[in-house]
């Protein structure tokens, strides 16, 4: 990935204070010797939000957001990192220097940017054809589903009248034939024509939160045999529908209240009869199930999402299977129950605006939903089925915090006429299960946990004790340690501060991590880490990791080097891998 040279990053740093910056979005105030605000990332009204002025980075201890003055506008603004810089180097008065790319990064952006271009020009392509005389299936269509002109123009539909039109207009503008099949708007016939991939659809343009076109969905204004409804682009260098979210460009322009809300749909029609009804805070899941790409995309956008999908078996199944990711990703998850069988489109077609936000009032918390979904899987009049129910409804409820449990046990003793409890002791003890055998999904079964955990504890302590410069740390001594690490990110941030170090003869900010270390929960252990110890105890702990980050390299490589024993037959390199395998066994010892 191309980025913009350090030495420009570090300009930037230095001319912008981030009290100063985060002060121009929220309200600032002093306290001992960091700030606080509230946060600008959730609703509170006690600031949580604590920014370290000598280390130039912030968290917030309600939703758990870390970083910089780049992690800042990149958060608040939803941008990439270098739209970041350059909006800051712009409000710091720096002029931005060209970006730094390798010969094949500058090839691929080269190809991007084409792409882009591409997709723009087809989009308008198939916009301008509404209006010719060829158009009139597409009007008729937009008049039948109560589209009006205004709302066709928002969303960029279009129509392709013909297989041909497409492909003869984009040559004509200079596009070469290997970049319109890279861009996925063309495909080639059996005699190597091309031919327009949407050829005879309503089209869709998917538009990406930097308000450029990714790619389209294709419509069949009539359905035919062996002729599928919906068409996507292919995945391209821009698109993909495991990671995009339809409707997300127009979600980043509403404006809401305290409350980051977000309404997420199947189908582009439900977000388009939602918009024109008036509720435009909707997106949708490209009609795929929800992925976990997705939802840490919806994550940067809101703090609840309201699960609207269809009323039918199936898009009931596919809303059960995205709640738990979305609530992974830290989003308050409510489901929103629609009735009759109907989607998002017909319920708001048939009911309006004020049936649907009904609807989103009486929606219910995952474990509401979850219980619900269990529910209605027994017959509560049988005795044997309530005991089938209470067993289900209690392996929901092992998931839950103490208090939790103790609130939704109530409700599930009164419906099982099980004791409140026996219900608590239950879900307890289901959750011990869990912790013991790992089989809650996601978490990796390995005989080595501990010891890995504690390596990596060990680690993270020593890199956070070098990045606040502890008194008790030797800046030289890393030369050496840093080969014994295991986590190659750890080893960056080891890279980059002893390179300042040597530099620039100062330690640089605990913020910087934030632009070293991309996995932001790592990045946030770093800046944390050292304060979960008491001062008094840092120095022998620190010694103790040291101790156990040496060790781990030395068996390590005392394996290898027993096996490289056994497989070699020259006697000279055996006498050499025993001398090594003697001085590591001595170091052991000491």
């Amino acid at each position: 990935m191309a980025r913009y040279p350090e030495d420009f990053l570090e300009k930037i740093k230095s001319r912008t204070d981030i009290v100063e910056l985060i002060g121009n979005y929220v309200q600032v105030q002093r306290k001992g010797r960091d700030y606080w605000a509230c946060c600008p990332f959730h609703h509170e009204k006690t600031p949580s939000f604590q920014i370290r002025a000598d280390q130039q980075y912030y968290r917030c201890f309600g939703c758990q957001k870390y970083g910089n003055i780049f992690s800042f506008i990149m958060e608040y603004d939803k941008v990439g990192f270098n739209e970041a810089v350059e909006i800051l180097a712009k409000r710091a008065g720096l002029e931005v220097p060209e970006l730094v790319f390798a010969p094949e990064a500058k090839a691929r952006k080269e190809l991007i940017e084409k792409i882009y271009d591409i997709n723009r020009e087809t989009a308008r392509f198939y916009y301008g054809n509404i209006f010719k005389e060829e158009g009139q299936p597409a009007r008729e269509y937009f008049a039948k589903r109560g589209l009006d002109s205004k709302i066709v123009n928002v969303f960029g539909m279009g129509y392709s009248t013909d297989f041909h039109s497409l492909p003869e207009a984009l040559l004509k503008k200079g596009y070469d034939k290997k970049t319109l099949l890279e861009a996925g708007v063309v495909s080639q016939g059996k005699s190597g024509e091309l031919i327009d991939f949407f050829g005879g659809r309503i089209i869709i343009p998917i538009i990406g939160g930097n308000g450029k076109v990714l790619g389209f969905t294709g419509r069949v204004l009539v359905p035919k045999p062996d002729f599928a409804k919906y068409k996507n682009t292919s995945t391209t260098l821009v698109f993909n529908k495991r990671k995009n979210l339809f409707g997300i460009n127009l979600f980043k322009k509403f404006r809401q209240g305290d409350t980051r809300a977000m309404i997420l749909v199947e189908g582009h029609m439900d977000v388009i009869s939602l918009y024109q009804a008036g509720i435009q805070n909707a997106v949708a899941s490209m009609g795929t199930s929800l992925t976990i790409e997705q939802c840490r995309e919806i994550k940067r956008y809101a703090d609840v999402v309201y699960v609207s999908f269809d009323g039918d078996s199936a898009g009931q199944h596919a809303t059960l299977r995205g709640l738990d990711m979305l609530k992974n990703e830290g989003l308050d998850v409510k489901v929103v129950c629609l009735t009759d069988n109907l989607d998002p489109d017909d319920y708001v077609r048939k009911y309006g605006k004020d049936g649907y936000m009904k609807l989103l009032d009486e929606a219910l918390p995952l474990i509401d939903y979850k219980l619900k979904k269990v529910e209605e899987g027994y017959n509560l009049d049988s005795a044997d089925e309530k005991i089938k129910y209470a067993k289900a409804a209690i392996d929901v409820l092992s998931e839950l915090d103490t208090v939790e449990k103790g609130v939704y046990a109530k409700a599930v003793a009164e419906k099982s006429g099980l004791k409140q409890d026996v219900i608590i002791k239950q879900t307890e003890q289901a959750g011990n299960e869990q912790k013991t055998t790992g089989v809650t999904e996601g978490t990796p079964k390995s005989v080595d946990n501990e010891p890995t955990d504690m390596l990596k504890a060990a680690e993270i302590f020593v890199v956070s004790s070098l990045i606040f410069g502890k008194p008790y740390v030797d800046i030289y001594s890393f030369a050496e340690l840093k080969k014994c690490f295991a986590d190659e990110k750890l080893l960056a941030v080891i890279e980059y501060f002893m390179k300042y170090i040597v530099e620039k003869n100062e330690l640089p900010k605990a913020g910087d991590v934030f632009d070293i270390v991309e996995d932001e929960k790592l990045a946030s252990e770093l800046v944390d880490n050292v304060e979960t110890i008491n001062v008094s105890d840092q120095q022998e702990y620190y010694r103790q990791c040291v101790e156990r980050i040496r060790n781990n390299y030395k068996n390590k490589e005392l394996m290898r080097l027993v096996a490289e024993l056994n497989n070699v037959t020259d006697e000279n390199k055996k006498l050499k891998i025993r001398e090594e395998i003697k001085n590591l066994t001595k170091a052991q010892t000491k």
